[in-house]
């Protein structure tokens, strides 16, 4: 929506991926890498629970229109309220009613902070539900390989601040995994 807005790159959202992804960092600090943000809002997906991350992401171009831009404010705020925060609408966001209600009864759609206290919510929603499992998924696997081949020296704990992971691929298994219908493993009911 940014783009078809005119939104300029600020570089508020980074562009290129950062030497050393420190995971240790707060996830709406993560979430401001965009190659991150992406990997993680492709999980978020196919656990079809995308629309916190796809909020996200639509709030912060929001947040790159200049304040004093009111027309392209006011008409991005309204593609992202009908979008998500509407009962019932096509990506409604898991919120509280209180935020919903103040959202949809403001009169300055232009407002820098309209969305603030649904963002939190939604990032403490992610935290909850869908972090831990990233971390132990393909898409970051896939996200960590990708950031490393970028450098010349590859050394992936180094990429990833010294900490360390469970080599296991995910925590769904078998008939609870719907996305991979058929999965075979020799090696035991605990891989």
């Amino acid at each position: 929506m940014g783009k078809a807005l005119g939104i300029p790159d600020s570089g508020l959202i980074q562009r290129a991926m950062p030497t050393v992804l420190d995971i240790n960092e707060p996830l709406d600090k993560l979430l401001l890498n965009k190659r991150f943000r992406q990997s993680f809002m492709d999980f978020a997906d196919v656990c079809l629970a995308g629309e916190s991350v796809h909020f996200y992401d639509e709030v912060h171009e929001l947040n790159r229109i200049p304040v004093d831009d009111s027309v392209r404010r006011v008409y991005m705020a309204r593609h992202i309220v009908e979008k998500y925060i509407v009962v019932g609408s096509e990506m409604e966001v898991n919120i509280s009613h209180r935020t919903r209600q103040q959202i949809l009864d403001t009169q300055d759609l232009a407002d820098p902070d309209l969305f603030n206290h649904a963002l939190i919510e939604l990032v403490q929603l992610m935290k909850t539900n869908l972090v831990r499992d990233y971390w132990s998924s393909m898409f970051f696997l896939q996200f960590k390989e990708e950031s490393c081949k970028e450098s010349d020296s590859y050394d992936p704990m180094e990429h990833l601040g010294g900490c360390k992971f469970s080599p296991r691929l995910s925590s769904v298994h078998g008939s609870d995994n719907s996305f991979h219908q058929e999965q075979k493993c020799n090696a035991g009911p605990y891989v």
